[in-house]
């Protein structure tokens, strides 16, 4: 089932500054939440804070703070991965190892 994580817009402003972020790339943000009706999916919220220069451990950090397990999380980074990779991870074939 699908975990919806809501933020409060001065709670995400706040943290998003921690992360070093001009006020430019903050509104950049919410213009992208606000595009999508204040919805957006982790993959695509991932991939964002990376443009604007958050290094994978601050938004992991972050996101295990906000309640995200390892498992999903592991999940959810390697899904941002095969996105800015330009694959669609729901056609990845399988490895298979022969004896």
């Amino acid at each position: 089932m699908m975990k919806t994580i809501p933020f409060e817009k001065i709670e995400l402003r706040k943290k998003l500054k921690q992360f070093g972020l001009s006020e430019t790339h903050v509104e950049e943000m919410f213009n992208l939440f606000d595009r999508r009706s204040r919805h957006m999916d982790a993959i695509t919220f991932v991939i964002s804070l990376e443009k604007f220069g958050i290094n994978r451990s601050q938004i992991a950090d972050f996101l295990k703070d906000i309640g995200i397990d390892d498992i999903t999380l592991t999940n959810l980074l390697s899904r941002a991965d095969y996105k800015k990779a330009g694959i669609d991870d729901k056609k990845m074939q399988e490895v298979v190892l022969k004896e």
